[in-house]
């Protein structure tokens, strides 16, 4: 009885003793190491995707960063390296097709920080001219938002296609 009681007592000990440890590291239910999403930046996209279908290539370049560091890339190469460059192609766009059509879905939003975050999302766009054929193409976009305090502007934008226009 004695020699069991002798190695029990090692055995709880240590149990009791794993059961009381927790990592210091580890956030409490009431802390977040993010930020909480900001509203203000799903509103920024939504009124993006708006402006485009919009055809206002004036008004979704208002949310983009009048910045040197702006950049906007498709398919993996660097399109337009300022903000002007990135609104005289939106204009030529939609001059070139008037009837195009942008849809975003699956949007997920991920704070860096209060002040910046990144969003990604699933798109399909239809690319239309005054009734002749269009073509339909999806993909997906990113874009690295910060609040430059006039409001959430992208700073850089990438969108690739995952599917050939059909």
């Amino acid at each position: 009885m004695k020699l069991r009681h002798l190695l029990l007592t090692p055995v709880i000990g240590g149990f009791l003793l794993l059961t009381a440890c927790s990592n210091p590291f580890l956030p409490t239910s009431g802390e977040s190491s993010t930020p909480e999403v900001s509203p203000e930046v799903k509103a920024a996209i939504e009124q993006y995707v708006a402006k485009v279908n919009a055809h206002d290539a004036e008004g979704a370049g208002d949310l983009y960063a009048d910045e040197q560091d702006f950049q906007w890339i498709e398919n993996g190469r660097v399109e337009y390296e300022t903000r002007t460059a990135a609104i005289t192609g939106l204009t030529n766009f939609f001059g070139g097709f008037p009837e195009s059509h942008f849809e975003a879905y699956e949007v997920k939003v991920s704070m860096l920080s209060d002040e910046s975050a990144i969003a990604t999302f699933k798109f399909t766009q239809t690319v239309a001219s005054n009734g002749q054929a269009s073509l339909k193409f999806e993909g997906t976009m990113s874009l690295a938002l910060a609040d430059r305090g006039d409001g959430w502007k992208i700073v850089v934008g990438h969108r690739s296609a995952a599917t050939f226009p059909h």
